[in-house]
């Protein structure tokens, strides 16, 4: 038994390139588990009868079951399960923190040194296999209703919904303001992280459901919102959060200052857009000083991709490690490829030649301030200031509002950051028809947050298709 027992301990690592190796290609860098090795990893799984990881997932995964099917190498069925909350394992299984989400709950953790499950690997697993099997795959769509649903914006919350939406039998519409589906995951999270090939298979399933598409499509400006009301049933409002920004310090309009989403925008589809990103053109450096403030995954994104573009790359972050979203294990492979980290730090100007080029970024170290019952303050050290000579500077420091498709919807509650919080429970605005979900209504979140809000909207928009009633229940 104690064999047994200790075999529960060890968890299966996945393969990833090595450093020297990963730093130069835009290749995905962590290889994923095969057959074997996935099957070792799922049997560690004890099949929970009461699954906390369940409670702990965003949608709800029926984990155990999914897992149970790696045991018994029928991965086309855990495929199925897994479709039934979440359409977009490809995705997911590679971007989600479960370290603090699904895993974070394993009962394998309760035992001395032990390590959980590792859910997220074996997600992907099962994508990733069914994709490369060849298998047609066709999600089952009820009878059509009849009933018409339009959804503003083709993000993680805008696809997901209209996928439930589908396989209810409604008919559904995505209007996207950019020339592509995807949003955060095809704009913002670079391919070394998200193939393009399994974001692609994931959208496409939504798509061959029948949902019809027109991108290129601005809500607000090529067309209102009364006019799509007129004409649609329900509408699902999911046009994220995304436009990028600064820190509002001096020089952070450079030649050389970037926000984020431009940066990665400009990579990963080789172009920017002004919905999204607040500069015009992204001069993409090459052998350059990089500099990324931020410490979340966007920051961690724009220093992956800094690096392969062969430039020497800092970061800088007001905090410690400790509060970054981002994974321990990213940062630990950014160091392992070069990058310097400098904790604690604070960007106060950006300094510039002649030219009006960014030259140096001034900075200041910071110290953390207790508080009961609360994450720690941070305060400048006086006296700290230094200077990183540098040539770009990369602001992965949050998003701004994007209001364009709702700010003339008469009578819409809109909070004071132009976003949609005051949807009630069920995703509903104060508008009769209209839901919102995703990063419109939290302000930035996980994607898998975004196909959680989707999933409950879906819901009650076919509540409502169905029975007619409408019950905003909102301040």
């Amino acid at each position: 038994m104690k064999k047994r027992l200790d075999r529960w301990m060890d968890r299966m690592p996945m393969p990833v390139l090595p450093p020297d190796v990963r730093k130069r290609v835009f290749n995905e860098y962590v290889l994923g588990y095969g057959h074997t090795a996935a099957k070792d990893e799922a049997i560690r799984c004890l099949l929970c009868k009461t699954p906390t990881c369940m409670d702990s997932c965003p949608v709800n995964s029926r984990i155990p079951e999914w897992i149970e099917t790696i045991q018994k190498e029928n991965v086309l069925e855990g495929y199925k399960i897994l479709r039934d909350r979440n359409p977009f394992s490809s995705v997911c299984g590679r971007v989600c923190p479960q370290e603090r989400l699904c895993e974070s709950t394993c009962i394998l953790l309760r035992r001395k040194n032990g390590e959980a499950v590792a859910i997220g690997g074996l997600e992907r697993f099962i994508a990733d296999n069914v994709r490369m099997s060849g298998v047609e795959w066709k999600d089952e769509v009820e009878p059509d209703t009849g009933k018409k649903v339009a959804v503003i914006g083709g993000g993680p919350a805008g696809l997901a919904a209209a996928y439930f939406l589908r396989k209810k039998g409604h008919s559904v519409t995505i209007f996207e303001a950019l020339p592509y589906l995807g949003g955060v995951m095809r704009y913002g999270i670079p391919e070394p992280r998200l193939p393009r090939e399994a974001l692609d298979w994931d959208i496409n399933h939504i798509i061959n459901l029948g949902v019809e598409v027109k991108t290129n499509c601005v809500v607000g400006e090529d067309i209102t919102l009364d006019q799509i009301r007129k004409e649609f049933d329900a509408v699902f409002i999911a046009v994220g959060s995304g436009r990028g920004k600064k820190m509002n310090i001096p020089g952070a309009d450079l030649k050389g200052c970037y926000s984020a989403i431009g940066f990665l925008m400009k990579v990963n589809t080789g172009e920017t857009h002004p919905l999204l990103a607040p500069e015009k053109e992204v001069e993409l450096p090459q052998d350059k000083k990089v500099i990324v403030v931020g410490g979340g995954f966007t920051a961690v994104d724009c220093a992956i991709v800094a690096v392969r573009l062969g430039n020497d790359v800092e970061v800088v972050y007001r905090r410690t490690k400790d509060s970054s979203s981002a994974r321990e294990d990213e940062w630990e492979m950014l160091e392992e490829e070069g990058v310097k980290i400098n904790w604690l730090t604070q960007p106060v100007e950006v300094i510039g030649d002649e030219e009006g080029k960014v030259k140096a970024l001034k900075c200041v170290k910071m110290k953390l301030i207790p508080q009961e019952g609360r994450r720690p303050k941070v305060e400048p050290i006086p006296g700290s200031e230094f200077e990183i000579p540098c040539d770009v500077v990369i602001f992965a420091v949050g998003q701004g509002d994007n209001p364009t498709a709702y700010k003339d919807l008469e009578g819409l509650k809109i909070d004071k950051w132009n976003n949609l919080s005051t949807v009630d429970e069920e995703f509903r605005t104060n508008v009769e028809g209209v839901w919102a979900g995703g990063d419109v209504v939290n302000g930035g979140d996980l994607v898998v947050t975004a196909i959680k809000h989707a999933k409950i909207a879906a819901q009650s928009i076919h509540k409502y298709l169905t029975t007619g009633k409408w019950e905003y229940k909102g301040e």
